[in-house]
């Protein structure tokens, strides 16, 4: 007979802390204290220690001598890289998308737009972020793009923390509702060359509006 397998104490602590991380609930900036963790969770600091190494890894925790680790803060260099490289690389892996999918494929999409738009109607915001990522990833079609899949989902991963931000403020929930029915509407009916000219759009205006908050931010001047 198998025996289950349960999860181990890291796994499931990287699994806490990246949540946490990426809905703001450890603040960017913030310490990350490995007694007050383990207190918390009721393990070792061993564990704890471990889960970290692997979010620095992830690209959301930084660590510094005789310090500790860091919750990494927003900043704007770091909004600009990874969005160049989404811009490089996720128009033209949503417009292959657009080509290969199947009506399975449609749906699954579709159930993901649904899920991000019910959370947004009813403002969790802690879970938008990752249902936004799941969106965009579904118009790649994982299976058949593993590759730039994985890539993608990285990327999205170290800009989650930016889109939450983006997408609380009044009217741009809106939005990007709007633009997301537009993409999958166009995604859905098989035109490359279109889709990937809207995805393009939607990611250049998303950096361009998040770029003014992160800079407000950095001058201590809140968003606008």
């Amino acid at each position: 007979m198998t025996e289950p397998l349960v999860q181990s104490m890291t796994s499931q602590l990287i699994v806490r802390f990246r949540e946490r991380i990426l809905a703001g609930t450890y603040a960017p900036g913030s310490a990350l204290r490995q007694d007050v963790l383990a207190s918390q969770f009721g393990t070792s600091k061993i564990p704890v220690r471990e889960a970290l190494v692997q979010l620095q890894s992830e690209g959301l925790v930084n660590i510094f001598p005789n310090r500790g680790f860091q919750v990494r803060p927003l900043a704007t260099s770091e909004l600009d890289e990874v969005f160049s490289l989404r811009l490089q690389i996720e128009p033209a892996a949503v417009a292959m998308g657009a080509k290969l999918a199947t009506a399975a494929d449609h749906a699954a999409a579709r159930k993901a737009l649904d899920q991000l738009n019910d959370a947004l109607g009813a403002e969790e915001f802690s879970s938008s972020g990752r249902l936004n990522r799941e969106f965009h990833l579904s118009l790649v079609v994982p299976r058949l793009q593993p590759v730039a899949a994985e890539i993608l989902a990285r990327l999205h991963t170290l800009a989650q923390r930016y889109v939450q931000a983006h997408l609380q403020p009044e009217g741009r929930v809106k939005r990007a509702s709007r633009e997301h029915a537009a993409l999958l509407k166009i995604w859905s009916r098989g035109k490359p060359k279109e889709v990937r000219a809207l995805i393009h759009t939607h990611i250049e205006s998303t950096r361009d509006d998040l770029a003014r908050v992160v800079a407000g931010r950095d001058t201590g001047g809140g968003a606008k």
